[in-house]
Formats: C-alpha cells, structure tokens, sequence
C-alpha cells in the first residue's frame, strides 16, 4: 500500500517541525518505491507461473494431434499398399508426395478403396496437419513469451534488491533522529486507520447465529501442511487439498484448533423443548491477534513487501502468503511467543512453523538457516535468516497466517502493522 507524500501532519506536539516531516516523507517515499518494486517481482513471477501451466497444457495437447496425425498417416500409407496391389503398375502420388496428395487422383482413389477395413480421408488428414503446424506456432510464442518474463523478472529482481538497499541506506540516515522516528509512526498510524477503514467498508454485515444453526469453525486446511511457493514459493497450495510438501508431523496440542466433530455433529435430541431466551447461541471462540496488536515485524532490517494473496501459482496452487523481500542473510524474528519448529520441504526449501501463545500459527518458507533447534521462543527472537532456498530465485521470506491453528488468511495486513 502506498501512502502520498503530501500527508497532513498530526495534531500533535512539534518534535522537530518540517524537518522531520521531510525525512519521513523521505522514507516513506523509499518504502514505497521498495514495495512497488517488490510488487512488480512478485507479479512477474505469478505470470511465469501461468505461462509453465499453460506451455505445459500445450504440449500435452500437441502430443495428442501428433498422435492423431501418425495414426491417419499409417492408416493412408496402409490403404495406398492396398490399392498399390490390386492395382498393377498405376502410380500413387500419395507415396511420392503427402502434402500434395489431396488432388483430384488422389480423392479417387480414396473413393476407390472406401470400403477397405481402415479409410482416412485426405481432407480431414489435411485438416490434422494444419492443426498440428497452428499448435507448434502456439507453443513457439508462449515459449518465447515465457524467455522474455524470465528477463524481464531477472531485471525486476535487481530493481527490487537495489531499491531495499537504497532504503536501507536512507532509514540508516534518518531514523537516528527521535523526531523523525515520531512522524513515521504517525505516518504508520494514519496508513493502518485507513485500512481498517478501507476493510470496514468492503466487509459485509456480520450474521447472527441462532441457536439452531452450529457455528463452524474453519476446519478445512486446520489438518493442512503449509504450501509454499515457490511459489511459490514452496509455499503455495491447491485450494482443495494439503500439498505433497506439508509437514507430516503433529501440532502441538496446546495449539491445535478443535476437532471437525466437535463443531459439525447435531446437537442431542432434547425429551421436549425448555422455554428459553432469543439469545442466539455463543460462536466458538478462535483466538485471532488484532492487526496492530504489538506482533513483532518478522523481518529485522530493511524490508519491502508483495501483496500476492490468491495469486496463481504452477501446478493448480493458489498463494497463500505474503512475499517480504530482503536482503540475504537478514535476520527473521518470531512474530510472537510461542514454540518454534524447523522443517524442510521442496517448494518452502528451509521452513519453519512458529505455533504462537495466541493460538495462531506462523510459517516462514525459504530461509537461508535457522537459527537454533526447536524450541521456546520470547518475541522478537532470532530464529532464522532471510534466502532463497526451495523453489524461489529471490532474496524473500514468505509468510502465512493461520489464526487458531486452521486456514490461512491474507498475512498482508499483519506483516504491515506488525513492520510499519
């Protein structure tokens, strides 16, 4: 999300005047140009993404014409031998020449043996040629539509990683200063109340449930490994089913959501209804830290950030995270209390799962090491490093949010409130 620069100032103290206002416009203006640089990465990989499915598709569908073709073609060359035979000394253009076969000579003699155990006509053949030779012209320009995004992205990715150096180097200048430090975070402050704002409006009215009606609880994906993209992140997943990559191992019990039955079975028949009030009944509690809640930024130094929830990722997966680019080797802190566990996977590469006190689970893909083993972790401590490990060519941490231990949310605004 980017701010403007031309934000009015907060009514408040002054804690340095419009000298502070200008360096914090000035890393503001420096974030943003960071995460528009990171935005426009992250939307090149989503598009390489969908040119593999669709080069792919497009292979499997060329296989098949071809397939169909040889198959006409033998049956040709079969019912030319035939008619060759019977026929003595007769020339058969069709042995000389298949593309120019489909000739008044050639359409007689098909008629000739139309009633032989295999008969291909020569247009429909023709037809198949012409379909195959429009396929492989197809497949030629995704192909080269697929080289040209994967330059196009290796120069986004210098872009994206000369920009949160630049930041870097700005915050360093600035941020020194208390004054300045007090106008970003009115800057942060204005920027959040404007989103939940912004959330407020596209949320629908929230529903009562009644007494009758079993709230649910998300149980989907609560039994659901982590996709990561690698994209993808080995870190994205189908919608519908846990990856291949996911870890086998339980959660904690302290941390787990409530069992599916517990929130789906039909409640016991009662002998007769008791007078009772309207109140409806108590939804099931899940326990989801409030954007803005004093979560620690998972990233400790300069950062920019991708909103990439729901983009389409290779194999059917959808991304279920958040992109927060940075440089390689910088430091990656528990969001919250909790214990930490380490893991590895084919798409996340080195990954982790942080189960926080709250009850909400966090899932660092890519990392370049972990710092430590499994264990208790305070806020705010170092548990790994920023890399590029599994299926990812860039310097990021992909994050997920899973409130309550079950489905992911869209981390975006938890990474941002958390990281300013």
């Amino acid at each position: 999300m980017s701010l403007a620069l031309a934000i009015p100032t907060v009514a408040t103290a002054d804690h340095g005047g419009s000298a502070a206002q200008q360096a914090a416009a000035e890393i503001q203006a420096a974030r943003d140009r960071a995460d528009a640089a990171a935005q426009a990465l992250f939307d090149k990989e989503s598009e390489i993404d969908q040119l593999d499915v669709a080069i792919a598709d497009a292979e499997v569908e060329l296989a098949r014409i071809e397939d169909e073709a040889d198959e006409m073609r033998r049956g040709l060359e079969q019912q030319a031998v035939r008619q060759f035979v019977g026929a003595g000394p007769t020339s058969f253009p069709l042995l000389i020449d298949l593309e120019h076969a489909n000739d008044s000579l050639s359409a007689g003699m098909y008629n000739a043996v139309a009633t032989e155990t295999i008969n291909v006509d020569l247009d429909d053949f023709d037809a198949v040629m012409k379909e195959v030779e429009q396929q492989r012209t197809s497949l030629e320009r995704q192909r080269a539509a697929a080289d040209d995004a994967t330059r196009t992205y290796a120069a986004l990715r210098d872009t994206a990683e000369a920009e949160i150096v630049r930041l870097g180097e700005i915050e360093a200048q600035r941020l020194q200063d208390e004054a300045v430090q007090h106008e970003l975070d009115a800057l942060r402050e204005r920027e959040r109340l404007a989103e939940l704002q912004r959330q407020a409006a596209a949320e629908p009215p929230a529903t009562t449930a009644t007494a009758t009606t079993p709230v649910p609880v998300a149980t989907a994906s609560i039994d659901a490994g982590e996709s990561t993209d690698d994209g993808d992140d080995g870190t994205d997943t189908a919608t519908t089913a846990a990856p291949v990559e996911a870890d086998p191992s339980p959660e904690p019990a302290t941390t787990s959501a409530p069992e599916a039955p517990s929130t789906t079975a039909a409640p016991a028949p009662a002998p007769a209804p008791e007078p009772s009030s309207s109140e409806p009944a108590p939804t099931v509690p899940v326990q989801v830290p409030d954007v803005g809640s004093g979560l620690a930024c998972p990233v400790d130094g300069p950062r920019s950030f991708a909103d990439t929830w729901g983009a389409p990722r290779s194999g059917g997966r959808s991304h279920e995270g958040v992109d927060i680019m940075a440089p390689g080797g910088t430091p990656l802190v528990a969001m919250e209390a909790g214990r930490v566990e380490f893991n590895t996977n084919t798409l996340g590469g080195n990954t982790l799962r942080l189960y926080g006190n709250s009850g909400t689970r966090y899932y660092y893909a890519h990392l370049s090491a972990w710092e430590g083993s499994n264990r208790t972790v305070a806020k705010g401590e170092v548990i790994g490093y920023v890399g590029m490990t599994g299926n990812t060519s860039a310097n990021h941490l992909h994050l997920q949010v899973h409130p309550g231990g079950g489905a992911a949310v869209n981390p975006y605004p938890y990474a941002r409130a958390a990281c300013g």
